[in-house]
């Protein structure tokens, strides 16, 4: 309904995102008003235990600390996580649930704010959030950050567009953040030509940030995480992290083929990499169900169990193979399910 040029005004200018960013509050508001309301006091102002801390000169660059509530303390590990928002809209006080869920479940979490397009695109968000994980990591224990353990492990995650600048942070600057253990990626675009393809498709593409935030068409490949995998050199690999790759069935926003795909680029470059497909699952849902402090989620274990097996990998202990878990609840290398699907496209042309 409206030409290319407004679509490319309201983006550039900072409108779309305000627009988003207030119908999203609001939505969230008027939700838990009518079927959490226990719940807003979380959603509209931090409790007394959280902590802002600021990492940079920008009005973005602020970290929301929510302690862990566990009997672990200050030793538990710490999560931190970057919002989505297609490169161009969120900000950590919409996520204040999962900090509290999080906390409750053994976590320090963290949560990144960072600058979003058209303040900063692709670049300018890496940059951001390496400082802030620098900055974490330097004052563990100190100031705000005083209810987070000297010895806490550090985690990062992110959720849609976040999980994109998650990854591509750690692909792109590893070097610089050798103390983070393990990378959690929530329904991630890890690449961006298909992705655009989705939204060409839907007649969104002019109007989202995808292409504008991530410097066009011609850098899509350049930034596109699950090829950025395949040129890396063995010594930037053996530097790498796990990662972990959560992707809904559901997904109608960013399809699970995006994270297959990751998985694939991840073994076939030696990446230790696990991956599940969530039965029933939605984009959104991956992240906003747990906002629900009172229900259980089985993949919510698995990121627990994720966490444990990347703490036994730095003390030295055994290393199980990378995995991806099926829909139907088996597990197996993603190899083995490679070979599997091999043999049986073998079979179906000899009949």
């Amino acid at each position: 309904f409206m030409s290319t040029r407004i679509q490319h005004g309201l983006r550039d200018s900072g409108i779309g995102r305000f627009v988003v960013n207030t119908m999203t509050y609001l939505s969230g508001f008027f939700q838990l008003a009518f079927t959490k309301t226990s719940y807003l006091r979380h959603f509209l102002r931090p409790s007394p235990h959280q902590q802002t801390a600021k990492y940079g000169p920008h009005g973005s660059h602020i970290l929301e600390v929510f302690p862990c509530e566990h009997k672990l303390g200050k030793d538990a590990p710490v999560l931190a996580f970057v919002h989505g928002g297609a490169w161009g809209s969120g900000h950590p006080y919409m996520y204040r649930l999962l900090g509290v869920r999080l906390a409750m479940e053994g976590f320090h979490c963290v949560l990144i704010g960072y600058r979003t397009y058209p303040c900063a695109d692709i670049c300018g968000q890496i940059d951001d959030v390496q400082e802030a994980l620098k900055y974490m990591y330097a004052n563990l224990a100190k100031g705000t950050l005083s209810v987070l353990g000297k010895n806490s492990p550090i985690y990062l995650s992110g959720h849609s567009s976040g999980a994109h600048v998650a990854t591509h942070t750690m692909l792109k600057r590893s070097t610089a953040l050798p103390f983070i253990q393990g990378v959690i990626g929530l329904a991630g675009p890890y690449h961006l030509r298909s992705q655009y393809l989705c939204e060409q498709a839907k007649g969104v593409h002019e109007m989202s940030p995808l292409k504008a935030a991530n410097r066009g068409e011609s850098k899509f490949d350049e930034h596109s995480p699950s090829l950025i995998l395949e040129k890396l050199d063995g010594k930037t690999i053996r530097k790498l992290p796990r990662f972990m790759l959560l992707h809904g069935q559901s997904d109608a926003t960013v399809p699970p083929a995006q994270s297959e795909r990751m998985a694939e680029a991840a073994a076939k470059s030696g990446v230790r990499c696990r991956m599940e497909i969530l039965e029933g699952v939605t984009h959104a849902g991956i992240v906003t169900d747990l906002f629900d402090l009172e229900r259980k989620f089985g993949y919510l274990e698995t990121i627990k169990r994720f966490c444990g097996a990347c703490v036994a990998t730095v003390a030295g202990q055994e290393e199980k193979q990378p995995m991806i878990q099926l829909q139907q609840g088996k597990e197996q290398t993603y190899r083995q399910a490679e070979s599997k699907k091999k043999t049986s496209r073998d079979g179906a042309i000899r009949k």
